[in-house]
């Protein structure tokens, strides 16, 4: 039914548009255009991340933005032409179409083997086809058939009102093979996703599938490619650019000629970006998914980012993809102020689903640097951890039309917004685990136990590793705390006969890390010493986990607690002085992976003896299977 008064509502418009001044059917066709963009949705949003990752670096939200409505506006004066094609006669065709080199079309098409004529889904392609046979040379036509019958042999019918001839649904590729022999001209639109089976070539920087049958075709036929592209230079005046013929050679290799078409497409579309059908999914079969990272300055949080990240690219190269088709990117995201992200990060996930191309929120929140490093960057893929940056996730989301991974539970009302959530056991809340919600026993870190072997420090006995980190607004690290440990530490070396190998945190107050420095720094017995001020490699921590067969740490950072953990070596978990009376998430933490025997929790005046039995009893530990989890619901992000 639906088909049937498309049908004759297109009819009656065409009866109209032939008898209107063409200058009107344009202004038609734009405002047509511009409503169809209010009501677009995802096409819309698919055209938009289309424009976003071709022009990333060179164009502004703003810019894209208004060139989204540039493209819907173009789509309706074309489909304003085509509906009024009756009206183009030759005389029109001389006026307001100027061809370049038509020359070109003459020597092809002398070809006895045929030309193919290849044009592409930009400007007004059909205008194109219609001037073609306006000059004497008309095309057989392959079109692609539309869902509604007969609407679709109602547009082939306009189509050849002018002379050229329509390649219907069915028929035999042997037929095209007799028109080629014939020394007759194909015309085809070779800009489209091809899929799984086409091939790979270059498009804005990005690989597309192409398909190979066209270029299959003129190699084994013998026929000339001849790619020619139309633009429209003001109302119903257009030019077209007839490029130089492509030859290919019996045994030549096909991606050659495929990459060239693609190069002069992207060529004219650069010059004239709003007249390229941006709405398909041109790049749906890429290898290339980007990934873009967010950094709120916290090493900790960057870590288990960069954690998730590994899972991500790790279950991408299981698939069969290489190591550069998907490349990670780090932003580091400042606020103005305390204030301004309180706000955005409250209104955000309200707000973030309509943000693509309206990104005023987040430029009067982040600072100017921040602002521009984020937007003018594509991604397929945004990863953040902590709440600070949720807001920027989801704005980034909306932005490239891309997946989004926080890890640590954001707001509750913000959680339904994420694709996945990697959310820590003693942050959750109730029995039920959301669809899109990994839990892990630990927070997402770097250390695999296989590869710190090649970090161990040679040493003779036994040698204890400490992870001495700082103050948070729960916990306050004491001179006193520090030198409680390090005597501790000292004394545990002194009954194994061993060696200690200790870091301090950026958090760790300047007066206790002056105690550390004193007690461990220059020890005979250290196997490395260094402030986290002081720190300059980053590497130290993994040299300590693979060299300590012991590792004592600080519980206020689940960061720290959850790499000693996973690396596989007994942990002794002190936590410094409290400065609250309710029991904490570090603590909770700590209780909770200590009831499962994954570390032992202590007090700073028992790391001695502590230290000492855990390094007689040599137990095997079995680790979290956090990592397993998220490689396991990766597949969700593609």
């Amino acid at each position: 039914m639906l088909d049937l008064i498309a049908y004759f509502l297109v009819k009656g418009i065409n009866r109209v548009l032939h008898v209107l001044p063409m200058d009107f059917s344009l202004w038609l066709g734009r405002r047509c255009g511009a409503v169809i963009y209010a009501l677009a949705g995802k096409r819309r949003n698919i055209a938009y991340a289309n424009l976003k990752a071709a022009f990333y670096a060179e164009k502004t939200p703003q810019e894209l933005k208004r060139l989204t409505r540039n493209v819907y506006s173009h789509m309706g004066e074309t489909f304003a032409e085509l509906i009024a094609m009756t009206k183009v006669d030759k005389n029109y065709v001389e006026k307001y179409i100027k061809i370049h080199n038509l020359d070109r079309v003459d020597r092809a098409s002398r070809n006895p083997e045929g030309m193919l004529f290849a044009s592409a889904h930009f400007g007004n392609w059909e205008l194109c086809c219609v001037a073609s046979v306006a000059k004497g040379y008309a095309l057989h036509l392959i079109a692609r058939d539309q869902k509604m019958r007969r609407l679709n042999e109602l547009f082939n019918k306009l189509r050849e009102t002018k002379g050229n001839f329509v390649i219907r649904k069915g028929m035999d590729i042997k037929n095209v093979f007799r028109v080629l022999h014939a020394g007759k001209s194909v015309g085809l639109l070779g800009d489209q996703n091809a899929g799984a089976n086409g091939q790979l070539v270059d498009f804005f920087g990005r690989p597309a599938s192409l398909a190979q049958g066209p270029y299959r075709f003129a190699q084994k036929c013998g026929a000339w490619i001849l790619p020619a592209f139309i633009w429209r230079v003001k109302g119903p005046y257009h030019e077209v650019m007839i490029e130089e013929p492509m030859v290919i050679g019996e045994g030549d290799d096909l991606e050659p000629y495929m990459q060239k078409y693609n190069e002069l497409l992207e060529k004219h579309i650069r010059a004239h970006p709003e007249q390229w059908m941006w709405m398909h999914k041109r790049w749906k079969v890429t290898p290339l998914k980007r990934i873009l990272v967010l950094d709120d300055g916290r090493k900790g949080h960057l870590k288990q980012s960069l954690a998730v990240v590994k899972q991500i690219s790790k279950y991408r190269q299981d698939k069969g993809f290489k190591t550069e088709d998907t490349p990670v990117d780090t932003v580091r995201i400042s606020f103005k102020d305390s204030f301004r992200k309180s706000v955005f990060n409250f209104i955000s996930p309200f707000t973030a689903r309509k943000a693509q191309g309206k990104l005023r929120l987040m430029r009067w929140a982040l600072d100017p640097e921040s602002y521009e490093a984020a937007v003018m960057r594509h991604a397929d893929i945004i990863v953040s951890c902590g709440s600070s940056l949720a807001g920027v996730n989801l704005y980034l989301k909306a932005e490239n039309y891309s997946r989004s991974v926080t890890v640590l539970a954001p707001a509750s009302y913000a959680a339904k917004r994420f694709d996945l959530i990697i959310m820590p056991s003693h942050d959750l809340k109730g029995k039920k685990i959301p669809e899109n919600t990994v839990v892990t026993e630990l927070a997402p870190n770097l250390i695999d136990p296989a590869e710190l072997s090649s970090l161990r420090k040679a040493h003779d006995g036994l040698c204890i590793g400490l992870l001495a980190g700082g103050e948070n607004p729960y916990f306050a690290f004491s001179s006193d705390l520090a030198e409680q440990v390090s005597v501790g530490l000292k004394a545990a070396c002194g009954r194994t006969g061993g060696h200690f190998y200790a870091t301090t945190s950026r958090r760790t107050p300047p007066e206790s890390d002056e105690v550390f420095k004193e007690l461990l720094g220059g020890d005979t017995r250290s196997l490395g010493f260094v402030t986290g001020k002081d720190d300059r490699d980053e590497r130290t921590v993994e040299k300590i986990l693979a060299s300590g067969d012991v590792i004592v740490v600080s519980g206020e950072s689940i960061s720290m607690v959850s790499e000693a953990v996973a690396s596989g070596k007994p942990v002794l978990v002190f936590m410094p002085e409290k400065r609250t009376a309710k029991v904490t998430k570090y603590e909770k933490f700590v209780d909770g992976l200590a009831a499962k025997g994954f570390l032992k929790r202590v007090e700073p005046r028992d790391i001695a003896a502590e230290a000492s039995s855990a390094a007689q009893a040599r137990a095997k530990l079995t680790l979290p299977e956090d990592n397993k989890r998220i490689y396991e619901r990766a597949y969700k992000l593609f």
